[in-house]
């Protein structure tokens, strides 16, 4: 064997190393596109920016941590605001006097912001805005909600 085959055979393997550690260079960076983009849809749908019930519109949507003072935890939800209405003092003075719901209780108060919003599982619910906390407006959390995935993560 020559010494001009051997640098031809050298010259192969090189190339052919060369082209894995190419093929290897677009995996990796494929693999980070793809983590970032993740990263974005999570990030959006689950956290966004910094919000307020009391603040919300007609269409947006919210992820929140509701304290419910019977139950003591707050539970977290990722909702669609469907109606947003101000109540005065003698609405909620008609609520008292109507509703049977926890009538008697010293500690539930009800105030003057009652956003009406449909939850990730589809229920129709009433919030009131100053039991919210964490609020984040989500930017992707619409599309979450009307292609089912909130539902399983929810």
């Amino acid at each position: 064997m020559t010494t001009a085959d051997n640098s031809v055979r050298l010259d192969e393997k090189v190339s052919q190393r060369k082209g894995f550690m190419n093929d290897y260079g677009v995996l990796v960076g494929v693999a980070a596109v793809v983590a970032g983009v993740v990263a974005f849809v999570v990030f959006h749908t689950f956290s966004g920016v910094h919000g307020s019930l009391s603040n919300a519109r007609v269409g947006e949507v919210y992820n929140f941590e509701y304290e419910q003072p019977l139950h003591g935890d707050p539970d977290r939800y990722l909702a669609k605001v469907l109606d947003v209405h101000m109540l005065d003092d003698a609405q909620i003075s008609k609520l008292n006097a109507r509703s049977r719901y926890r009538r008697n209780d010293p500690i539930f108060q009800r105030t003057k912001h009652l956003v009406t919003c449909k939850t990730a599982d589809g229920q129709i619910r009433h919030f009131y805005a100053e039991r919210a906390k964490n609020v984040r407006r989500s930017l992707l959390g619409g599309v979450m909600i009307k292609s089912g995935l909130a539902a399983m993560i929810f």
